[in-house]
């Protein structure tokens, strides 16, 4: 379902952000999205910028529920570049305690990393025991260990 709903909304690679539905696609150093994040706290982003509608739903989240930020990822938990930003993540949800909610989505990209399906699956056994993040955050923070192995 999430990776219906992102390419609906835009999403052609990953890691894919929305901030309050902006798109922001990329591994984008976190001064990109601080730029972003302050404009859409001080109420002065363009009138004429393109959002999307995407929802947190049944989404795993993190932050402040109520935020004035919804920070919606679609990521997949082999790719290099979704690895290269889950530190961003943690520095916005560090540096904005309190005004971001933060929604995580499976966006797999199977036909380039064959361990990204069985990764987004065992992740949500991992939800299903109260343990997601703690397993999301191993995957990302361990993935060269385990990225490159066949699957099996």
């Amino acid at each position: 379902a999430d990776l219906a709903e992102g390419g609906k909304s835009g999403v052609q690679g990953t890691p894919a952000f929305f901030i309050n539905g902006r798109l922001l696609a990329g591994a984008y150093p976190f001064e990109e999205f601080k730029k972003v994040i302050d404009e859409e706290l001080s109420g002065k982003a363009a009138a004429s910028v393109t959002r999307a509608t995407v929802t947190v739903g049944n989404a795993p989240t993190k932050g402040a529920k109520g935020a004035s930020i919804t920070l919606v990822e679609y990521s997949d938990f082999q790719c290099p570049f979704c690895s290269r930003a889950y530190p961003t993540v943690q520095q916005i949800l560090k540096e904005y305690d309190g005004k971001v909610l933060f929604a995580y989505k499976h966006f797999p990209l199977s036909q380039i990393h064959p361990n990204a399906q069985k990764s987004a699956e065992a992740a949500e056994c991992a939800r299903d025991q109260g343990k997601f993040w703690e397993f999301h955050d191993k995957l990302f923070e361990d993935q060269q260990n385990w990225a490159n192995t066949p699957q099996t």
